[in-house]
């Protein structure tokens, strides 16, 4: 019988060839890259209405307390009028001093919108009037539908209109050229389910299909306009407090929602409930990245707008959401309570940047897999336990006082704010959480555990 080698020679001609040794490669694969900015998940300030000098003195008043700010959201009103895109010049003097001072500071900027353009803009409603822009309540009209909204009396752009969208486009053109760095997508939207008719397609639009052209065209011309690392923040699913899911409460398409917050909540726990319902549903929808207004938008008619308590629970769950933004009506800056709270708050901070990395490999992995980031663990959402990623557990504080039932699920977990004892999965543990902590876990031997390494070992 011939040798193996031998028979190999006849196959070769070339004598006995060792095959090549099987051996592993060391180098793990690359983390998976999101199709956002890895700014979206820095920290975000705003206020609901400002002027320039208020803009620059609240970034400035985070930054000179050491804690850190990635963008600040310019809000209503900064215009002439809703929604003529024109800088009132007594609020605003320099816009591009402005861009430019905040961009120095290294912090992005929004600037709010919505698609509904008012009776009061002038020429700008002239013309969309005299161009057929707007869309009309039914076929047949002699001119657009005339809506009440909160912010007065106006149209809704037709994007169904290839004109409308140039002549949109022009509007924008000279904000653009500021250099922001993204828009607040704000949701007067939905008001399109009493005015769906667009002249230009000779159809009704569906409320939805609107909603989406509206959010897809603001995000698709800024983009092509000033690069791929520019941004909308919009809603994902807002349901106003109706426990709802689904399209009939869903605003932008999900694959640009990726710096969603969840609408305006009123500023004391109901709020923070309302918001970890939406939540829900945004999970459950699919959507992937967005977070709430810490504090909630809404005030409580204290002097204030909101207690230090409900602040800082909202900042802990902010922190521990994909997108951590706080703003709103009434007092959001946490000097304004007293120096503990701008201590816990920066701590909140400090935290949520730690969590980056993992936020941004854990979202990546969640676009490709059609997840959320979210996973929320009961489908009675009495406590709205969740797992952000597959490595962090969540128990939000949802009512007043330090003393709470966690419900750990299964695995071996460590709690961030207490000691470094493993605690097993499965039990109900009796904690005592102060203002400056938060029921949050960390999955043993998980690589979040080395991403927040050094916070923990400083905290």
């Amino acid at each position: 019988m011939r040798s193996a080698c031998a028979l190999l020679a006849l196959v070769l001609a070339a004598g006995c060839v060792a095959p090549d040794p099987i051996t592993e490669d060391p180098t793990p694969p690359p983390d998976p890259e999101p199709p956002w900015p890895a700014w979206t998940h820095e920290p975000w300030v705003w206020e609901d209405e400002s002027t320039q000098e208020s803009v620059l003195a609240l970034v400035d008043g985070y930054l000179d307390r050491d804690i850190p700010v990635g963008a600040v959201i310019i809000d209503s009103p900064w215009e002439t009028a809703y929604n003529d895109f024109t800088w009132d010049p007594a609020l605003f003097p320099d816009p591009q001093g402005l861009v430019d001072g905040l961009h120095a500071r290294d912090v992005r900027v929004f600037l709010w919108i919505t698609q509904m353009v008012n009776v009061d803009a002038g020429q700008v409603w002239d013309e969309g009037v005299a161009g057929g822009y707007f869309m009309q309540e039914q076929e047949g009209d002699a001119g657009p539908a005339v809506l009440e909204w909160w912010k007065g009396d106006g149209a809704l752009v037709d994007f169904a209109n290839p004109e409308a969208v140039d002549w949109w486009h022009g509007l924008m053109e000279p904000v653009l050229e500021l250099g922001i760095d993204g828009w607040k997508t704000d949701g007067s939207d939905f008001l399109a389910a009493f005015a769906g008719w667009s002249p230009a397609a000779q159809r009704d639009i569906g409320r939805l299909e609107y909603s989406h052209s509206y959010y897809q065209d603001v995000f698709d011309h800024t983009r092509q306009v000033l690069g791929d690392d520019r941004l909308i923040t919009s809603r994902p699913i807002d349901n106003y407090g109706i426990d709802l899911g689904g399209d009939g409460v869903a605003f932008t398409p999900r694959d640009i929602t990726w710096a969603g917050w969840v609408g305006d909540q009123d500023a004391d726990f109901s709020g923070i409930r309302a918001a970890l319902l939406n939540f829900w549903h945004s999970a459950a929808y699919g959507y992937v990245v967005f977070g709430s207004d810490i504090g909630g938008y809404r005030e409580d008619g204290s002097e204030l707008g909101r207690t230090k308590e409900v602040l800082l629970r909202w900042a802990g769950l902010g922190a521990l959401s994909p997108v951590m933004e706080n703003g709103g009506g009434g007092a959001h800056e946490p000097w304004r309570f007293d120096d503990e709270t701008v201590d816990i708050y920066r701590r909140f901070v400090e935290l949520h940047r730690a969590l980056i990395p993992y936020l941004r490999r854990e979202g990546a992995r969640a676009v490709d897999e059609g997840t959320s980031l979210f996973d929320f663990i009961d489908l009675d959402r009495i406590d709205y336990r969740y797992l952000l990623g597959p490595d962090l557990f969540v128990q939000p504080v949802l009512e007043p006082g330090t003393t709470m039932q966690v419900r750990l699920p299964a695995g071996q977990w460590r709690w961030l704010f207490g000691d470094q004892r493993e605690l097993a999965g499965g039990q109900v543990l009796t904690l005592e959480v102060p203002l400056d902590a938060y029921p949050a876990f960390v999955r043993l031997d998980s690589r979040v555990a080395d991403d927040l390494a050094a916070w923990m070992s400083a905290n």
